[in-house]
């Protein structure tokens, strides 16, 4: 499925499995995108049959601050440890997320 949530700066889509849903972000997150990214998650942590595990896929994440990593971290908080996991981000993202501590939390990819 192909959320619609895209704007100029960002584009979102979400892939739901049984047990799993991948969160694909395209651009730039920040507090202008935030917004999109935190009503797809919601989007998928309140359906009918929530996944037990959320997959971000952050390969094509430009850049992020930390305006941007709080939909990441409020859905984090909702699931279970390593439920949500941030998967191939790049090293500008890595950098910001291990700066505020957050690698273990957001289970990144070491």
């Amino acid at each position: 499925m192909t959320d619609p949530l895209s704007s100029p700066l960002l584009r979102v889509t979400v892939e739901r499995s049984a047990d799993a849903a991948v969160v694909r972000l395209d651009g730039e997150l920040d507090c202008a995108t935030a917004p999109q990214v935190e009503r797809a998650l919601a989007e998928v942590l309140t359906s009918e049959q929530p996944p037990r595990r959320i997959y971000v896929d952050a390969d094509r994440l430009a850049f992020i601050d930390v305006s941007g990593l709080a939909p990441l971290v409020h859905a984090a908080h909702r699931l279970p440890e390593g439920e949500l996991q941030l998967r191939n981000a790049r090293r500008q993202v890595i950098r910001v997320i291990r700066l505020l501590d957050l690698a273990d939390r957001l289970g990144l990819d070491p």
